[in-house]
């Protein structure tokens, strides 16, 4: 339970140091302290689009582990899929929106709601939130996760058939666990925290309809009793027959691990797989 609570009041913090660099980092690269170098005068298709609206359908495998302790009752790291039986293929819609609102200078939001269930008779005894779940309970397992995303991207460099950008993100995560059997009642361990991301990526144009682009986002934080990490890459291949319609298909990888080192509580979230996507444009 430590984790869930120390790791809050953490991710707060960073999320304030980010959101301040984001802003920073825009005014001082669009007054051209960051230069970019020049561009060449031909346009893939899409590319001067002002607003870009995608609807994404992802379909990923979840791996993931948690661990939940209380005072003098240390958890057991859950597995999921083997412990708790919750189903770990699902499919999920996934909008974004993007604003090209000056040259070389984009920023986004997207919206992800993941809800996992499962149903399990338990073949050994576990330990959660505090509470005992005894052999041979039935156990009804909920996991809601939500993620709400914003970034900010710059191009540094910019041509007719390639690019390469910088990326500063925020990804604010809404997570909540509950175990139900019979015997205990309901257990419910949550947190909701911002996590900063920096990275970056390349995109390529074989010809002006045709891009092939892909990014790598990380967050990596150990202080004194905590210690976490965030991956969010992607990589897609996005056809644009129109300037204002495109279609994707592409590949996520999105992993998040925390541990309190005090009580070694943890949380292990892996998910990947690929997504479809279209995309309008204004």
């Amino acid at each position: 339970m430590r984790l869930f609570l120390a790791k809050e009041d953490r991710m707060k913090r960073w999320g304030t140091t980010v959101g301040r660099a984001v802003v920073v980092m825009a005014l001082w690269s669009s007054a051209g302290a960051i230069p970019a170098y020049a561009e060449e005068k031909a346009v893939p298709k899409g590319e001067d689009a002002w607003v870009e609206l995608e609807l994404r359908g992802w379909a990923p495998s979840l791996r993931g582990t948690v661990q939940s302790s209380a005072t003098n009752m240390i958890g057991t790291n859950l597995s999921l899929g083997d412990t708790l039986g919750v189903d770990t293929s699902r499919q999920f819609v996934w909008p974004k929106a993007t604003l090209h609102f000056a040259k070389n200078h984009r920023i986004w939001a997207s919206y992800l709601d993941m809800q996992y269930s499962g149903d399990k008779t338990i073949t050994q005894q576990i330990v959660f939130g505090g509470n005992t779940f005894n052999v041979a309970d039935s156990v009804h397992s909920e996991l809601g996760f939500r993620e709400i995303a914003g970034g900010y991207q710059y191009d540094w460099l910019k041509f007719s058939k390639f690019a390469s950008n910088l990326n500063l993100q925020v990804h604010y995560l809404d997570i909540n666990a509950k175990l139900r059997s019979n015997v205990v009642g309901t257990i419910s361990e949550s947190i909701k925290a911002p996590i900063p991301t920096i990275g970056g990526g390349v995109q390529v144009w074989p010809v002006d309809w045709l891009k092939l682009h892909g990014d790598f986002n990380v967050f990596k934080l150990g202080v004194a009793g905590f210690k976490g990490e965030m991956i969010d890459s992607q990589a897609a291949l996005t056809v644009s027959p129109w300037e204002w319609l495109g279609a994707s298909v592409g590949y996520r990888y999105y992993r998040i691990i925390a541990r309190d080192t005090q009580s070694d509580d943890r949380a292990d979230w892996l998910q990947h797989g690929p997504y479809v996507s279209v995309m309008v444009r204004f």
